[in-house]
């Protein structure tokens, strides 16, 4: 297997991991950014401003102060990778820097952008290169997210059969993943959502059943992970418009250390109620869903019928516009 690490890390993590989807790899984005240290210096014109492109992403990811700076760090990026591709189509580097604008768009929650970028890579890839095994195991995690259980089975399985030494986490995740597609079958847009009922940090019930007749967002997050943060703005605007119109959120935190939960949220002037078990990724809800990374989210409309997954930003608030709009 050959790394192809050349100039950049395999992923640029100390950015994609920071503002990506949380989930439980972070020994490996340890490894990977060591493995970077070695990368060898520049020698033709694309790998220095490659070398200069990374520069200035991760200046601009030392500059960011707040969760919004660091999310505008995110679509930066974005468009600095996309006029990279531009201007050194033919390079060995924009084929990395595809590699890395499906990493950032993953981040975002533009999962179609990403499967795309994804897929082109790894048709242009050698598949002795350890990059196209990480590209499998993040096109089954985009298929995932869009609802396409088949593909990813499929990717999942290219990378538990041919990229496995690569990482104990990854394979661990691959495997975990595998195995919880059935159940997300049942979990896909039009299917009902998995009944709880369970008690929220306030004392009182909280169950889907209780919402009938409005429209829901089931938002499994934690303080500690830091794209719930920088998405939480957002949802809490959302939240301020339509409540009064019928829009209500149920939170599923993912935290172990309470008084941090009850911190943030008072902090924040976060006012619907939340669930808090202290497990962790063990989370008796999140078990339920089979929650592998935050934040993770579902939509469900006043019928109690899932129509969105993993919305952000503006999508997040059109989409809660349009179901309030329906009888």
């Amino acid at each position: 297997m050959k790394k192809v690490l050349g100039l950049v890390p395999v992923f640029w993590f100390a950015l994609v991991l920071s503002l990506g989807a949380c989930a439980n790899k972070s020994s490996d984005a340890k490894e990977q950014s060591e493995s970077a240290k070695s990368s060898p210096a520049a020698e033709t014109p694309s790998a220095r401003a490659y070398m200069q492109l990374q520069k200035e992403v991760t200046e601009l990811q030392k500059a960011a102060a707040t969760q919004q700076q660091m999310l505008d760090v995110m679509n930066q990026t974005a468009e600095k990778l996309k006029g990279f591709i531009g201007a050194y189509p033919a390079s060995d580097e924009a084929k990395d820097a595809k590699l890395q604008l499906a990493m950032v768009y993953s981040a975002v929650g533009k999962f179609d952008q990403a499967a795309t970028y994804l897929e082109e890579f790894i048709r242009g890839g050698d598949e002795n290169d350890e990059r196209v095994g990480y590209a499998h195991f993040y096109l089954a995690e985009s298929y995932k997210n869009l609802d396409r259980y088949q593909d990813a089975q499929k990717e999942y399985g290219i990378f538990v059969d041919k990229y496995s030494q690569l990482s104990p986490q990854y394979l661990a995740s691959a495997q975990a993943a595998m195995g919880d597609l059935p159940a997300l079958k049942q979990l896909s847009v039009g299917g009902d959502p998995i009944p709880f009922s369970v008690k929220d940090t306030r004392g009182k019930t909280l169950s889907l059943d209780k919402y009938r007749g409005k429209v829901v967002l089931l938002d499994f997050w934690a303080t500690w992970c830091m794209p719930c943060k920088v998405e939480m703005p957002n949802v809490i605007r959302i939240h301020k418009k339509f409540n009064k119109k019928g829009f209500e959120i149920i939170g599923i935190s993912l935290d172990s250390d309470g008084q941090a939960l009850e911190k943030f949220v008072k902090a924040n002037g976060i006012e619907w109620p939340q669930y808090f078990d202290g497990k962790g990724w063990q989370n008796d809800v999140a078990g339920k869903y089979r929650v592998r990374s935050i934040p993770a989210t579902y939509l469900i409309d006043k019928k109690g019928k899932i129509r969105y997954r993993s919305l952000r930003g503006a999508e997040l608030e059109r989409a809660v516009e349009l179901l309030l709009s329906e009888s």
